[in-house]
């Protein structure tokens, strides 16, 4: 009975880890600022997207029968912060670089004007790339400003870029959505290694391949034992002396030194007597 219930709590443990990893969920890894990406290589990249302006938004809200009204821009920038073009004596934070950057400004109606005055405007900074974070499924992000925060859903569409209002429920959880084709899942390509190390790669490569080569050439086929094994074992010996006479050549102006002794014709030091 006991050998049984032992069986059945093994069955058990193996049954919930095999649950648990076919349950789990592909979590799309920031890359970046505006990439994720999954396990599978693909994930999203706005970084086409840029562009030297912010997206914008707008909302508006009437009051008083329409005698007074709020008019709410929010500024996104993908990416990178960017500091916006800011003309108000508030500017809350958003006369420095930031991702997201809302504007409310409220107008009354002037019967003298027969118009609408504002009050210029009141920003309000709502995040940066420092404080961005992706979700687990990689269909928004996420970016931080205690004690609030803000989403911006990224929904794969045909436009280059349009920012749009989702949701306005939360006023500490705003939600806003960003419609790109960029936005739509596709193959993370990794940055390509430098010309640099692609020499060193290639320069490293051809050691190694001259030295194996060169190694057993010497003792397969000539019988070399012990350091004779090293191809060109002279030159190499004598290197460090070939590079202290380039180095002297080199200060002395690229020129012989002077030899000690009679002048001899023609002079052992001339072109000629090469």
């Amino acid at each position: 009975m006991t050998t049984l219930n032992s069986m059945f709590r093994i069955v058990l443990i193996c049954f919930s880890i095999i649950s648990t990893i076919m349950g789990a969920q592909d979590v799309c890894v920031k890359k970046g600022p505006c990439t994720c990406e999954y396990s599978n290589g693909t994930g999203v990249d706005l970084s086409p997207a840029v562009k030297a302006t912010f997206y914008t938004t707008q909302t508006y809200e009437l009051r008083m029968a329409g005698a007074e009204y709020d008019l709410t821009t929010y500024f996104f920038h993908p990416c990178f912060d960017v500091t916006p073009s800011v003309n108000s004596t508030n500017p809350g934070g958003c006369n420095s670089p930031l991702s997201l950057c809302r504007q409310t400004t409220h107008f009354n109606y002037n019967a003298t004007i027969q118009g609408f005055l504002s009050d210029g405007g009141l920003y309000e900074k709502m995040g940066d790339t420092n404080g961005s974070t992706f979700s687990a499924d990689g269909k928004s992000i996420i970016y931080s400003n205690i004690p609030s925060s803000t989403i911006v859903m990224l929904v794969c569409a045909q436009s280059e870029g349009e920012l749009n209002v989702f949701s306005l429920m939360d006023p500490k959880k705003i939600a806003l959505a960003f419609y790109s084709r960029h936005a739509c899942l596709k193959v993370i390509e990794e940055s390509g290694r430098s010309l640099g190390s692609t020499l060193l790669i290639v320069f490293f490569s051809c050691v190694i391949f001259y030295l194996v080569l060169g190694i057993c050439t010497k003792k397969f086929l000539m019988g070399a034992t012990g350091l004779e094994v090293i191809p060109n074992l002279a030159f190499w010996s004598d290197l460090p002396n070939l590079v202290r006479d380039g180095w002297a050549f080199a200060i002395n102006g690229f020129k012989l030194p002077t030899r000690s002794g009679p002048v001899t014709s023609p002079d052992p030091n001339s072109y000629d007597s090469i």
